[in-house]
């Protein structure tokens, strides 16, 4: 007896079958990637937040450690830094809270 040839049905079965699979591993790969930028944002986020409780602390004098002091002093320095730019916008009628570059977003 000849071998029957393929029904076109069958192929197209499964083909759709595998290209679902495809598609749904593609789906756990791309949950996965999300949830792992998320946990890295998080995790950044925590160490924002762990360092300006450092820095409450040292400023508090409750802590004290070389390093963080120097960190802490490090801080202040930018910050004035900051302020003296941010007055400079101010005095050209600038507003410096409202940068295109950035968004417009500020946190400060």
């Amino acid at each position: 007896m000849a071998d029957k040839p393929p029904d076109v049905a069958d192929f197209v079965g499964k083909f759709f079958t595998r290209a679902q699979g495809e598609a749904t591993r593609a789906a756990r790969y791309g949950r996965e990637l999300l949830s792992l930028r998320q946990l890295r944002i998080d995790r950044d986020l925590m160490f924002v937040k762990l360092g300006k409780e450092v820095r409450q602390l040292v400023d508090a004098g409750e802590v004290s450690h070389p390093g963080l002091v120097r960190g802490a002093a490090r801080i202040s320095e930018f910050e004035e830094r900051i302020k003296q730019g941010e007055d400079t916008l101010r005095k050209e009628g600038l507003d410096p809270d409202n940068n295109p570059s950035d968004g417009g977003s500020h946190s400060g």
